[in-house]
This record gives C-alpha cells, structure tokens and sequence, in this order.
C-alpha cells in the first residue's frame, strides 16, 4: 500500500498542473530584453513604464515592493540617478538564458484499481 491517501494524491496532482500553468505562462520573460534588442532587463523595465499609464505603474512598483524587500530598501538608500531614465552604458553582462522549452506535458492519472 502506498505511504499517501488517495485525496492526498489527489492534491498533489492539482498542485503539479497549477505549476505547469504558472511554468508556461511566464515560458520566455527571462529573455524579453534580449529578444527585443534592450542592454538589460532595467531598460525593458524602464521602456514599459513609459508605455504604461501611470495606475499600471503603481500596481507594478507595489508587487516589485512586496516580492523584493530587500532590494526596495536599497534602492530607497540609494542616491538619484543625474539623468532619471538613462542607464549607463556600463551595464554588468548577463548571464546566458536556458533556451526555452516546450510546454510541459501533463499526464493523465490512471485510476485506482
């Protein structure tokens, strides 16, 4: 007999396609910037804001609060830039993406005899 329940199987199952959904829809925003010829992921950043009506932004800065506290309390401490919108061109190279993957099969579970 198996060491977990069948609900509990169950669950995880669930769980395991709820990955693969999130797994898939953010398949290839790694290398956004590369693909759209940008210096780095900060002058896509920039370049979306500028679309991007000023409600979008604050919804972004917020999530951006939340998901790196660490990083916004350095940038808080940090001095202002001399030209707001302008990256150096001495930018750190990145780090080459994995290329990007098919989307990840799901298998259909089999049912208990």
């Amino acid at each position: 007999m198996s060491s977990i329940k069948y609900r509990e199987a169950k669950r995880i199952l669930a769980k395991q396609e709820e990955a693969r959904e999130v797994i898939n829809q953010y398949r290839g925003i790694e290398t956004l910037g590369d693909r759209l010829g940008m210096k780095s992921n900060r002058e896509l950043i920039l370049t979306l804001f500028e679309i991007e009506e000023n409600e979008s932004v604050i919804e972004v800065l917020t999530h951006l609060r939340e998901l790196y506290p660490d990083e916004w309390s350095e940038a808080l401490s940090a001095e202002s830039p001399e030209t707001p919108g302008e990256l150096p061109d001495h930018e750190p190279t990145q780090v080459e993406a994995a290329p990007i993957a098919e989307p990840v099969p799901i298998a259909e579970p089999e049912p208990v005899a």
